[in-house]
């Protein structure tokens, strides 16, 4: 009987942790809501440029990224080396490129507490970030 507990007991706590970074991970690629707008290009400069911003990977680990005002980037994924990469804007979309995980052009959206970087070409949130 008290196995039997504990098996229990450790399906829910497995179920428990697996549900929640799957909703982190839901959260940060959600549709930005409503009132988010989209940013200009110096209002990106001054919002996302050479500050870290985090969020979670769609498959759930967290991260975090800095894009330099050299034009280097550089992102962190969970426990996985650090990845240097470039970013460019042309008008009000911004282009980041790692060799690992291809490139990526965004327009940037904010609610004024969180942005979102939505596919310039599909229209889907590519991340949410929180900006530090």
């Amino acid at each position: 009987m008290n196995k039997l507990i504990l098996c229990l007991l450790m399906v829910l706590f497995i179920t428990g942790c697996a549900s929640s970074g799957h909703q982190a991970a839901a959260d940060a690629h959600a549709v930005a809501p409503p009132n988010a707008k989209q940013l200009s290009a110096g209002e990106i400069n001054s919002t996302v440029i050479g500050r870290e911003h985090s969020s979670v990977t769609a498959t759930g680990y967290s991260f975090t990224e800095t894009l330099n005002p050299d034009g280097t980037a550089e992102i962190k994924i969970s426990s996985e080396a650090l990845q240097k990469g470039s970013w460019v804007m042309t008008e009000d979309i911004i282009c980041v490129s790692y060799q690992k995980y291809g490139k990526e052009c965004n327009k940037v959206l904010s609610d004024g507490a969180s942005i979102w970087f939505v596919d310039s070409t599909t229209n889907k949130t590519n991340n949410k970030f929180s900006v530090k």
